[in-house]
């Protein structure tokens, strides 16, 4: 009997024991794990890289070559979400295309917020074009519209039978498409391409469309022919490439088109006057170290078609008069 009582008290002394070093091991992984960093948060060590939907393959080469936490999204959805952001918040680095920074800090303070001053260089640059299916349709717009600047006249024959403009009756109408320009930076891209054709000059603003009667009958004919829930989701080179039926005049980059159609086997491009380039630009808040990053970018960008910035012919409109656009576009559909 006395023997049974000295083991319980044995195992009630190794139980409390057990649970004292128990309670310290714990409360010392707590203290290890909630010990404040001491590096400085960079993209090669942490933090968030937003990228654009466009850049989504650069963006996963990235994320295999460095410890960044690669979020992928719409450029215009990424522009609403950081113009709304707290003024105290951090910012993420972005890899995008000029002008969306410039964009994002006219919104910022515009609402009364802060500027985020995103800073970044330009890393490489694509050409905006249109891809169609081989077999001509280029040469017959030419024929129908001489003189005319290609999207001038897309807009302007958007919906009118190819048979009545000398084309294959097998093309069925003229389908042209931007894109979604409330979304994607390419559209809202293409979509300044397609307006800078209809006045012949990249140099334009809303004073330049409010001033032209025919403008916005123009417009709607080109955004409305090809309804946005055809596309799926997809650019409209890649839903031009899934249902031919959808459209036929798709707004695309060369890097796009040639990564997607390298042989130009099924489409062929035209790069339409005035030109205009797409600039990518690796965006970080000013405390921001990304040196390592910007070179691997750079090349990931390359990998992908994209050529340097010196070959640029043409920039897209400034920030203000693509924010105009994205409003013009949202009214016209």
């Amino acid at each position: 009997m006395i023997a049974k009582r000295i083991g319980a008290v044995l195992v009630a002394v190794a139980l409390i024991a057990g649970a004292f070093f128990l309670r310290r091991n714990v409360l010392e992984d707590d203290e290890v794990s909630s010990a404040p960093a001491t590096d400085s948060i960079s993209p090669q060590s942490s933090g968030e890289l937003v990228c654009i939907t466009e850049l989504a393959e650069v963006c996963r080469a990235l994320a295999a070559t460095t410890n960044v936490d690669v979020v992928v999204e719409d450029a215009l959805v990424t522009l609403d979400r950081l113009a709304a952001l707290d003024d105290d918040a951090a910012a993420p680095s972005w890899l995008t295309v000029a002008p969306f920074p410039t964009m994002l800090d006219e919104l910022r303070t515009s609402s009364g917020r802060d500027p985020l001053a995103l800073q970044g260089e330009v890393l490489a640059a694509t050409q905006l074009g249109i891809a169609a299916p081989t077999g001509g349709r280029f040469d017959q717009l030419a024929t129908a519209c001489p003189d005319t600047p290609i999207w001038r006249c897309l807009g302007e024959q958007a919906g009118t039978p190819w048979a009545g403009l000398g084309g294959e009756a097998s093309w069925s109408a003229v389908r042209p498409s931007v894109g979604a320009a409330d979304r994607s930076a390419v559209a809202l891209a293409s979509f300044a391409a397609a307006v800078a054709g209809y006045f012949g000059t990249p140099e334009f603003s809303r004073a330049t469309w409010d001033l032209d009667p025919d403008f916005i009958s123009w417009v709607r004919r080109l955004v409305r022919t090809v309804p946005i829930d055809r596309l799926s989701g997809n650019t409209p080179l890649l839903a031009m490439a899934a249902r031919a039926s959808a459209l036929d005049m798709a707004a695309t980059t060369a890097a796009e088109l040639a990564a997607f159609d390298p042989a130009a086997t099924r489409f062929e491009g035209n790069y339409p006057a005035p030109a205009m380039w797409l600039e990518a630009v690796l965006a970080a808040p000013a405390d921001v170290e990304q040196a390592a990053l910007v070179d691997d970018a750079t090349t990931a960008l390359t990998e992908a078609g994209w050529v340097p910035p010196a070959e640029v012919t043409g920039q897209v409109p400034s920030a203000t008069t693509m924010l105009a656009l994205r409003t013009l576009w949202q009214e016209a559909t």
